[in-house]
């Protein structure tokens, strides 16, 4: 009867504890996580930690190594609230093995016209771009594209200004 009596005094606030512990659960949805190496599940961890509002679903991870013998995962996120995501709601990301956070790149296009005061934001955006093509995600050029185009599109700008 004691036991009973405890019981019913710590099952209620053991569920208000649990409450506050949500569990974070990784989809992939391609099956490509299979037999991946553990600092990937890490990788998949910190993403669905990051954007735990959004319940991100995963595909196309992929494992190489670099030239300093670390190893790469790379792959594409989603953080579309449907089952079956659009191919367009997919975001590039990739990590290094010993890298604190994944880099996660959201393909946006280049505005046709840019105020001055959003270059920055522009160049910033790039950076991720960038690192993501060091690391082996993208392929190689797409930071180089990238940057001319964002050239191309401050020139106009430039020339539109001083006529």
């Amino acid at each position: 009867m004691k036991r009973f009596f405890a019981l019913c005094i710590l099952l209620p606030s053991m569920d208000s504890v649990a409450l506050h512990h949500n569990a974070a659960a990784q989809t992939v949805l391609d099956n490509s996580a299979q037999k991946a190496p553990p600092f990937v599940k890490a990788t998949l961890k910190s993403l669905t930690t990051r954007f735990s509002n959004a319940h991100p679903k995963f595909r196309n991870l992929v494992v190489h190594t670099n030239s300093d013998k670390k190893q790469i995962v790379c792959g594409q996120v989603s953080l579309s609230e449907n089952k079956t995501p659009a191919e367009e709601s997919f975001l590039s990301f990739g990590a290094a093995e010993d890298s604190e956070q994944p880099v996660v790149y959201e393909a946006r296009t280049i505005p046709t016209t840019l105020d001055t005061r959003e270059a920055n934001q522009w160049i910033n955006h790039g950076a991720d771009l960038e690192e993501l093509e060091e690391l082996g995600c993208v392929p190689e050029g797409s930071y180089r594209q990238y940057g001319d185009n964002l050239n191309k599109v401050l020139q106009d700008r430039k020339t539109s200004a001083t006529r």
